[in-house]
Order: structure tokens, then sequence, then C-alpha cells
């Protein structure tokens, strides 16, 4: 396994759609840093050497199906159009497309279930340790570049008026991640993010987001994107449950 040459075929693979839209070239972006976080999370792990790289390998092609979904339907909402994860499956197994990027049946089982179950709610439990490791470290590092990205602003509303919903607002307070058919109010958009916190394995991850501040970047960008004194307050008691359980789960 070579990540350089993988890296190549991946941009190989992308260039028919970067003219597509801006966001094809946003959704590279944001794949390649993906890879950065899982590398940084495989090495806090002490993997072996082949590991780390197929965690980065994992990262690079867990959003490869994004491309032909906004080819096809022109939006990345799968709800709207096809679940991405599934088509990424789909593409990497077509003709034995993913036999460009890996050489072995083991590490092909590693990479089509760390894209198959990257999005999920929950991974399933009857998969091996072996491979859950590997989804949840792709889980994280996709989790903290969608947070990375809320706080640049290329992400989320630009004014929310409406607080969270009773039933929400009481899930994070009571450290739940937050399911998209718990959304009722438009405050409800930012919950899932939020959420993601209670949804991190790795210490590494928590680490990343204690040193980064995102989650106190996004809370006090909507804190200011919003006139309304319930969303305000709400947002604020959120980020004090979210700080003291980052806290408690890294030990500081």
């Amino acid at each position: 396994m070579n990540l350089d040459q993988a890296i190549e075929e991946f941009k190989n693979y992308t260039k028919d759609y970067i003219n597509l839209s801006d966001k094809c070239v946003l959704k590279i972006n944001h794949t390649l840093r993906v890879v950065k976080r899982c590398e940084e999370i495989a090495e806090s792990l002490d993997l072996s050497k082949h590991d780390i790289e197929l965690a980065k390998l994992c990262g690079l092609l867990h959003d490869i199906g994004r491309f032909e979904q906004w080819k096809r339907y022109e939006t990345y909402y799968d709800e709207k159009s096809v679940n991405h994860a599934l088509l990424g499956v789909e593409v990497l197994t077509t003709d034995n497309y993913i036999k460009k990027y890996v050489d072995n049946e083991e590490d092909e089982e590693v990479i089509l279930n760390s894209i198959k179950y990257h999005s999920r709610y929950q991974i399933p439990q009857y998969l091996n340790e072996r491979d859950k490791m590997f989804c949840n470290i792709v889980r994280d590092a996709d989790k903290l570049d969608i947070l990375y990205l809320y706080t640049i602003g290329q992400l989320g509303s630009k004014k929310v008026e409406e607080p969270f919903s009773e039933k929400v607002y009481q899930k994070l307070l009571n450290k739940e991640e937050i399911k998209s058919t718990d959304k009722k109010t438009k405050g409800d958009i930012i919950s899932i993010s939020l959420g993601f916190v209670f949804d991190i394995n790795f210490n590494k991850s928590l680490e990343i987001l204690s040193e980064e501040k995102y989650l106190d970047k996004v809370i006090d960008l909507y804190q200011e994107r919003t006139t309304n004194e319930e969303f305000k307050s709400q947002l604020e008691e959120v980020r004090k449950v979210i700080n003291k359980y980052i806290k408690e789960r890294i030990g500081c």
C-alpha cells in the first residue's frame, strides 16, 4: 500500500468532478483534512506503520461516494438523494476499482466497512474489533472536520431565531447524541453537530476538540447569529455540559 499513489489515484478519479461544482472541490479538501486527522488518531493508538497508512486510506476514501452523488442529484443531502456511504461502496466495488488503492482482501474489507458505517448513527456490534477500530477512527476524524467547517462558516445557517426543542435540549444536557429524526425546530439543526462530542471514541479526538475549541467556537458563532435569548441561554448551558464532559473524559 502506497498512500502517495493512492492520493494520486483519488485526484485522478475526482478530476472529472471538479468542473461540476465548487462543492466537489470543497469535498476534496475535506477529505484530505480527514486523512490528516486519521493519521493523528492512529498514531496516538500506537498502531503499526501499516495500520496507520490503512487508517489514512480509509479517510481518503470515506466520502468517495459524494462526487457521484453530486453528479446525479446536485445535493449532499442523503435524505433527498442517496446514502453517500453505500454509494461509495458501490463506486469502489464496481469493476474492482478498490484494487487501485489496496492489494489484499483483508484491507479491502476494513476500508469498505469504514466507508459503509462512517455516517451511521451507530456501527453494528457484529463487526470484529479491528474493523470497529478503523470505523471509529474515520467517524472521529470526519466529525472533527465537520465541526471545523462550522467554525469557518462553510456549514450551518447564517441566522437562527428558534431555540432547541425541549426533547433535543434535554438530550444534549443528558449527554446523548442527536438523531436526524429528533430535529423539530431551526435551532435543532445545530444540535446534531454539538452532540457529536458524545459519540467521540478516542482521547486524541477529544484533545483536538479541546485544543482547537471547535465546540466553543460553534456555540459562540450561533450566539452571535441569534437574537433569541432562550436559544442563547440554552447554548450556554450546553457549553457547560460539553466542556465538563470533555474534561472528565481526558482527565484534565
